[in-house]
């Protein structure tokens, strides 16, 4: 009677029915961070931000600076300078991104034009070095 109670199943059973979970998992949610969302915002959110830096450039263009010509007196660390303007004040003048970027040399007593800001009036942007055939 014991041969007789073992049942044999098809090998198609096994591979057609899984083992059954133990537990039941939650259903998957979408990361907040993600960029998938079931209700898009109705307004772009990029096109506004992009206004608001265009306007803050242009602003920023807009701020009014003396440009003065002066003379280097003294040269610091970090590409920064004494500059003596014309009218007789000494600024703090420090090398513009252009100047730096093309590797252009500043020693004293050379001829310099600088930008000055109307807020501080004791620093300025040094924007172009006048060479010999310029003056």
């Amino acid at each position: 009677m014991a041969a007789s109670s073992i049942i044999f199943k098809p090998s198609s059973y096994y591979y057609s029915h899984s083992p059954p979970l133990l537990f039941s998992r939650p259903p998957l949610k979408p990361h907040p961070c993600s960029s998938f969302s079931p209700n898009p915002p109705t307004h772009n959110r990029t096109s506004s931000r992009r206004i608001i830096i265009v306007a803050a450039k242009a602003s920023e263009s807009s701020e009014q600076k003396w440009v003065t010509k002066g003379l280097i007196t003294e040269s610091l660390p970090n590409g920064m300078f004494y500059v003596r303007l014309d009218n007789g004040d000494v600024v703090l003048g420090y090398i513009s991104g252009k100047i730096r970027r093309n590797s252009i040399r500043m020693l004293p007593g050379d001829k310099v034009k600088i930008e000055v800001s109307r807020y501080d009036s004791t620093r300025g942007r040094i924007v172009y070095r006048i060479g010999n055939k310029d003056l």
